[in-house]
């Protein structure tokens, strides 16, 4: 494989959430959700209020499915509307700044191999293509700060773009910033229902499945798997 540029997903591919993440981000995100329901004069109990992130998390799911794009704030309104809040544009926006930011209280999880990223980032442009939750673009370039992987030239993130993967204009965002066509370039990602798939379709010729988190099987192939980031390095050689 001799591509002039390589795109990375980033969830279960470059970082994961982890135990810190479940202990401390939750509890925060549902204490954020219980004051802002107090503050619409609509208070809910703390049953309630999870009931509810669950199923606004399912609709965020069929969403992302469905090759669509759902907001924080779509999200939190979806919230707000299944316990019978009034529905207040300032308070829900303030509600999904807070929910967004709660992501920082906690460092991710680096996958393994994900500090060759440095190293690859000396011999090619290197750009992110991601789908975002909870946690938008602006919070994930934070989190690579502190992890000291700011290596990436380009990013195109689906709370920014609107494009969710496997839409061939997700990775062709990140592809113009840096200037190379598709055919001169590799991805590598987890899903290959989206990262693999979607490579695949914009004209990528190789598309590398990482499997270092799990390993999800799919209907097409990927050019090759890694378990590590290092292995990376033979493959292109």
């Amino acid at each position: 494989m001799k591509p002039k540029a390589i795109t990375f997903d980033f969830w279960g591919t470059l970082f994961t959430e982890g135990k810190a993440f479940l202990e401390k981000v939750m509890p925060a995100r549902y204490e954020i959700l219980l004051d802002a329901l107090s503050e619409a004069g609509h208070p809910a109990e703390e049953h309630e209020v999870r009931e509810a992130y669950r199923q606004a998390a399912i609709a965020f799911e069929e969403a992302w499915k469905a090759g669509e794009h759902m907001s924080v704030y779509d999200r939190v309104a979806r919230i707000f509307a299944l316990l019978g809040a009034p529905h207040d544009p300032g308070l829900i926006a303030i509600t999904a700044r807070k929910l967004e930011e709660s992501s920082l209280l906690v460092d991710l999880e680096p996958l393994p191999g994900v500090e060759v990223l440095k190293e690859l980032a000396r011999r090619y442009p290197l750009a992110l293509v991601s789908d975002t939750g909870l946690t938008p673009g602006r919070l994930i370039r934070e989190h690579l700060r502190r992890q000291g992987l700011d290596v990436f030239q380009a990013y195109s993130f689906s709370d920014e773009t609107g494009y969710v993967k496997p839409r061939p204009e997700a990775f062709k965002v990140a592809l113009e910033a840096l200037g190379i066509p598709p055919e001169e370039a590799l991805h590598v990602g987890d899903l290959p229902q989206t990262d693999i798939k979607g490579a695949f379709a914009t004209g990528y010729p190789w598309a590398v499945q990482y499997v270092g988190l799990r390993e999800v099987n799919g209907e097409v192939k990927p050019t090759a798997k890694v378990k590590s980031h290092r292995e990376l390095l033979p493959l292109l050689q």
